[in-house]
């Protein structure tokens, strides 16, 4: 497994005015989605990369589960079918199998994106994440060599 970068930090709060407050004017993260229970906040570090902060009960498990209370963190994978295997394979707990983003908000522009959920030897709930499908061995970029 090849992990590229942190690309979320998910949180629950019961405190959820003071932290959306906190990360948009505290933090300076701007505010892609807010709503009563849920605010998406955009990082630098790549288009699908988020800080996202929810009220108990107030969103969809698909992204966040249930079984996570401390903040959850994502780490970008190439390939989230082969990184799901190696979790299996190490005995790793995996708490919300692959969601395709595609297919959970039916917009066809989010085609390969996708996370899972897991539970780390920590006790943590902590997530994997695919930006979109791997290209298969030797397919380069259309700018290559360029």
């Amino acid at each position: 497994m090849h992990i590229r970068r942190i690309s979320f930090l998910g949180m629950q709060t019961e405190n959820f005015d003071a932290m959306t407050t906190f990360v948009r004017d505290v933090l300076g993260l701007p505010a892609g989605h807010l709503d009563d229970g849920w605010g998406v906040f955009r990082l630098e570090s790549g288009d699908r990369d988020f800080v996202e902060v929810y009220r108990p009960g107030q969103y969809d498990e698909r992204l966040l589960p249930a079984a996570s209370t401390a903040p959850t963190v994502a780490f970008a994978v190439d390939d989230l079918l082969a990184a799901r295997d190696e979790l299996v394979a190490a005995g790793i707990e995996i708490v919300a199998d692959i969601v395709w983003a595609a297919d959970a908000f039916e917009n066809p522009k989010l085609d390969g994106y996708g996370w899972l959920f897991f539970r780390a030897p920590d006790g943590n709930v902590y997530a994997l994440q695919q930006e979109r499908s791997p290209e298969p061995a030797g397919v380069m970029d259309s700018d290559a060599g360029k």
